[in-house]
C-alpha cells in the first residue's frame, strides 16, 4: 500500500486549492439480512462471507484488495480510518465486517458497518459529478449481482432512516483558514446548514474540525432524486468557495500577516523535537495557506500531505512497527516531520 498517494489527498483537481476531494457514498441492503445492529454474531458472519464472495468478480475488475477486519490488528484498522477507506464505527465494532480497496484509494467498499455495504467513490478537488458516475456504475453491477433491499414507496432501505431513499451521502472536504482566521466560519457554516446541508470534521461525525478542514454534505436522502442531491450539494460548495475566495482575498492585501504565520509554522515544524497531533495540524494550514497566496515558496504541497497523513497515530505506529504512547508519537512525529522537510 502507498497510503501517500491515495486519491483524496492527491492535491490535484478543480478548486484544489480550496477543495481537498470529493466523496460519493452509497449506503445498500441486502434482502434476507437483519441490519447490522439487529445481527447476531452467527448472522454477521454468513452476511459478511455472502458478500465477499459476491462481489469477488468485481474485485477483481477493479483491482479491490480483501481485508477481513475482524482479523486486522487495531493499528491496521485505525490505518484505514485515517487513510478513509473505512469508518471509526466500522473499525471499532467487534462484529464479523470487511472492506474492499484498490491501492491509490479512488473507491472503497466497506461490509457490514451500520448498512450491509457502504460504497465510497473519492475524486480529489471539486468532482461532484464525475465521482457520482463512477460509484453508479459500480451500484449497477453490485445490484446485478445481489438482492438489494428495496421499498416501491421508500427507496433503498437502510439502517437509518436519514440515508433511506437513494441511499447517497456526498460529502466535499474543505481547507477553509481565511474564514476562520477572520472569525467568520460559524456565520459560513450557518448559512450551509440552512440550505440542509450539515457541517463536519475531517472524520465526519463527531470529529472535530482540525487544520481547518470541514466536511459538507446532504442530510437527507429520502424524497430527493440523485440529481437534486448533487446539484444541492454543489450549490452549497460554490456558496462556501466564495466566501473563502473572499477573505482569502482581503488577506492578501496584508501579506505580511501571512506570511509571518506560515514562516512561524515552517520553524517550528522544522525544528520542534515533539508535536501533537493537533499542533502538526494547525502549523500545516497555515503553511498551505501561505502556499497558495504564495507568500512562502516551499515547502511544495505533496510534501505538506505527506505529512498531514503520515504524522497520523496509526501511520506513525505502522511505520516503527510497534504501538507507542502519546509522547513517543509526539516524539516520532516531530521527527518525521523535520525528514520530510529536509527533503
Amino acid at each position: 500500500m502507498k497510503p501517500e498517494f491515495d486519491e483524496w489527498l492527491s492535491g490535484q483537481g478543480p478548486q484544489e486549492e480550496v477543495v481537498i476531494c470529493t466523496r460519493v457514498r452509497l449506503a445498500r441492503n441486502l434482502e434476507g439480512f437483519r441490519f447490522a445492529a439487529a445481527q447476531d454474531s452467527e448472522e454477521a458472519e454468513v452476511l459478511t462471507q455472502t458478500a465477499e464472495k459476491a462481489l469477488r468478480p468485481i474485485a477483481r475488475k477493479f483491482g479491490w484488495e480483501w481485508v477481513d477486519l475482524a482479523a486486522a490488528n487495531s493499528i491496521d484498522r485505525q490505518v484505514l480510518v485515517e487513510r478513509h477507506l473505512i469508518s471509526r464505527e466500522l473499525g471499532d465494532t467487534d462484529r464479523a465486517r470487511g472492506v474492499m480497496f484498490d491501492d491509490v484509494g479512488r473507491a472503497s467498499l466497506m461490509v457490514n458497518e451500520e448498512d450491509h455495504l457502504r460504497l465510497q467513490v473519492f475524486r480529489s478537488g471539486l468532482r461532484l459529478r464525475d465521482a457520482w458516475e463512477a460509484a453508479d456504475g459500480v451500484d449497477d453491477e453490485m445490484a446485478s449481482i445481489l438482492p438489494f433491499a428495496y421499498s416501491s414507496a421508500y427507496g433503498y432501505l437502510t439502517s437509518c432512516p436519514t440515508n433511506t431513499g437513494t441511499g447517497l451521502r456526498i460529502s466535499v472536504l474543505l481547507h477553509l483558514p481565511a474564514l476562520v482566521a477572520s472569525k467568520q466560519i460559524e456565520t459560513a457554516t450557518n448559512a450551509i446548514q440552512e440550505m440542509n446541508m450539515t457541517v463536519r470534521g475531517l472524520y465526519g461525525e463527531g470529529s472535530q474540525a482540525l487544520g481547518d478542514l470541514f466536511q459538507i454534505s446532504n442530510q437527507r436522502t429520502l424524497g430527493d432524486s440523485e440529481q437534486h442531491i448533487l446539484e444541492s450539494v454543489e450549490s452549497a460548495v460554490t456558496s462556501l468557495l466564495a466566501f473563502e475566495h473572499r477573505h482569502r482575498d482581503e488577506l492578501r492585501q496584508k501579506p505580511l500577516v501571512v506570511q509571518d504565520r506560515a514562516y512561524r509554522a515552517l520553524g517550528v515544524l522544522e525544528r520542534a523535537r515533539t508535536l501533537t497531533s493537533e499542533e502538526t495540524m494547525t502549523l500545516l494550514s497555515r503553511l498551505r495557506l501561505g502556499r497558495v497566496l504564495h507568500v512562502l515558496d516551499a515547502p511544495p504541497i505533496e510534501a505538506l500531505n505527506r505529512i498531514f497523513l503520515l504524522t497520523q497515530p496509526a501511520h506513525l505506529q505502522k511505520r516503527v512497527g510497534h504501538p507507542l504512547d502519546p509522547h513517543e508519537r509526539d516524539q516520532h512525529r516531530a521527527e518525521l516531520v523535520r525528514k520530510i522537510l529536509a527533503g
